[in-house]
């Protein structure tokens, strides 16, 4: 063969080989997280997925954090996230705002299931194909895909425990909630179960309707009624800012009671800076939410396939729900040793997801 053929067929291997991993590189950038701008057909289909937040208590100070982590997911996701449902608890405006959200035909929803009544309404869009996961509270039988979020019963054995530390195995408790929303139910039974083969000793139960003027009332009738008290633990959101300034204007000297409380309200914190909450469990709920749009992206994008892991030939056909169909939180504690890390002006903002979170 002579030199000027041998050369000629080697430029022509040189250019196929070039064209193959042109092509590998392109099929690598398709499936991978890119920052280059995308092609106007797959910007399109990115702007148009957009998932439904439906739940009560959209106004509580107990769903900042799971706002803060939608805000999060839609920056760092370039997804849209609405918002829907009551400020306060209301079953039934919770149950019309499921319904709302499922004619609009979103990519998904996520909610927080306080109790029962919007069960139906997620079946049926389970049914629609709009899949559902609820994150943080759930309840029997809620027909959604997955749970995302603590374990309340284990939480409340948390509760317990941290007690015991903070308070020794022997006292008199008072214990504050929302009584009748189905986590802080959960949260009670394991309180009360981790607390078996103690001497502890409930002298009541105290409804404080995750309220915060409701829940300083509630704790100054508990001090005002049981002097012979020598704990209190709160399992709502509202409970530590309500036994925080009973005990500031009832004037109760924190070494006498032991106050162990639930969530990251801006009160709550501060009653830990000052002494008067010895510790806080709280969930990872913004946690919750990125996760929740996390899977929900895994499952409706066809790159990364999530819907498509074959277990079955047909995953849908075979009945086969495809994700996990529970993914429990862990509890984290705050007390005066990490709280600054947990103040609300220390976290990052995320200013896009603001913008893209409505």
């Amino acid at each position: 063969m002579s030199n000027k053929k041998t050369y000629s067929k080697l430029i022509s291997i040189l250019i196929g080989f070039s064209l193959i991993m042109a092509t590998l590189t392109a099929c690598k950038s398709e499936s991978a997280v890119s920052t280059e701008p995308q092609t106007e057909s797959a910007t399109k289909a990115k702007e148009e997925r957009v998932y439904y937040f439906v739940s009560g208590f959209q106004s509580h100070p107990y769903l900042i954090d799971a706002h803060s982590g939608f805000k999060y997911a839609a920056e760092k996701l370039g997804v849209k996230i609405v918002k829907m449902g009551p400020d306060g608890f209301d079953s039934k405006a919770t149950s019309e705002a499921m319904e709302q959200a499922i004619a609009k035909k979103p990519a998904g929803i996520i909610t927080c299931l306080w109790d029962s009544a919007s069960v139906p309404a997620i079946k049926r869009a389970m049914k629609e194909g709009i899949p559902v996961i609820a994150m943080t509270s759930t309840v029997p039988d809620a027909g959604v895909m997955t749970y995302i979020g603590l374990d309340n019963y284990q939480s409340g054995v948390d509760t317990a425990k941290e007690l015991i530390k903070q308070a020794g195995d022997t006292g008199n408790l008072v214990a504050l909630g929302n009584w009748g929303a189905s986590n802080t139910d959960e949260k009670f039974r394991g309180l009360m179960d981790g607390l078996k083969g103690t001497n502890w000793k409930l002298l009541s139960k105290v409804d404080d309707k995750a309220n915060t003027e409701a829940a300083i009332e509630a704790a100054k009738s508990a001090f005002n009624n049981y002097k012979d008290l020598t704990a209190i633990v709160g399992l709502d959101s509202s409970s530590g800012t309500g036994i925080g300034s009973a005990m500031e204007e009832l004037k109760v000297d924190p070494a006498r009671v032991a106050v162990v409380t639930h969530d990251r309200e801006t009160g709550t914190i501060e009653y830990i800076q000052k002494g008067y909450i010895r510790s806080s469990i709280i969930n990872k709920t913004a946690t919750d939410a990125y996760m929740s749009i996390l899977l929900l992206e895994a499952y409706n994008d066809q790159n990364i396939g999530l819907k498509n892991i074959p277990v079955a030939r047909d995953n849908e056909k075979a009945g086969v729900n495809i994700m996990p169909e529970i993914m429990y939180e862990h509890t984290v504690v705050i007390d005066k040793n990490n709280v600054e890390e947990f103040l609300y002006k220390n976290l990052p903002r995320f200013p896009k997801g603001e913008k893209l979170y409505k």
